[in-house]
């Protein structure tokens, strides 16, 4: 079972600010920044869609209710070197009577602990880059020893509202990756080991996130099947 999918949803008009223009003025409210090399930021749905397209996502699959998103950027060549899992504290929605305002994706989804018990694992993701040139590649790994994998990841935080559980890349052996393209939404796996192999183009990568209606990759594909393209 392959870790991505094309979905069919357009990504035009879903952005309502210049993305680098907007993260570059407010390098202060990012969620890591390294000048020169990259950063994450994350934003309620409010502050970064337009409502007509947040509506039309909906409209086309009644299963992507968007909550908000991370906006990661890579200066050309820079390699991070570990893989990681995306988790959520276990008291952040994927309830659907949390009611968000401006950057509330950050604030819900914000923890002091360093426990993974206190941790659960996101299943997937909604991606898109902004250069449609963009010639990075995200990448799936496994261990390379069998073990059960969120055991093997160390917890990583870089502020409250951003944790990752993290493992080195020379433990791992790689399994699936592709281009994710900047015209449609791709669903990709963020519950299984992954990275970014960057090329020589500047990245800029919007991953919409949504109220996580199942438990397992297999359901969410089997869920969203009637909308796979690829």
């Amino acid at each position: 079972m392959k870790n991505w999918h094309r979905l069919n949803v357009s990504t035009e008009g879903a952005l309502k600010i210049d993305v680098p223009s907007f993260c570059h003025a407010n390098t202060e409210r990012s969620d890591i920044y390294l000048p020169g090399n990259g950063g994450i930021w994350t934003f309620g749905k409010d502050e970064i869609f337009n409502q007509a397209w947040v509506d039309y996502v909906q409209e086309t699959i009644p299963y992507i209710e968007i909550t908000g998103a991370l906006v990661f950027w890579r200066a050309p060549g820079y390699q991070h070197p570990a893989a990681h899992i995306d988790v959520a504290p276990k008291s952040s929605p994927s309830a659907r009577d949390i009611e968000y305002e401006d950057n509330g994706f950050h604030a819900t989804n914000s923890s002091d602990s360093m426990d993974k018990n206190d941790f659960y694992p996101v299943v997937s993701a909604y991606n898109f880059t902004l250069d449609p040139l963009d010639d990075s590649e995200m990448t799936w790994y496994k261990p390379k020893e069998w073990t059960n994998t969120y055991d093997y990841a160390e917890l990583k935080k870089f502020t409250n509202a951003v944790h990752y559980d993290d493992v080195p890349l020379e433990k791992l052996n790689e399994v699936d990756s592709i281009r994710v393209g900047s015209k449609d939404l791709v669903m990709v796996r963020t519950n299984r080991l992954h990275n970014v192999r960057m090329g020589q183009r500047e990245r800029w990568a919007i991953s919409a996130r949504a109220v996580m209606g199942w438990s397992s990759w297999k359901e969410a594909v089997e869920t969203l099947k009637p909308w796979i393209v690829e």
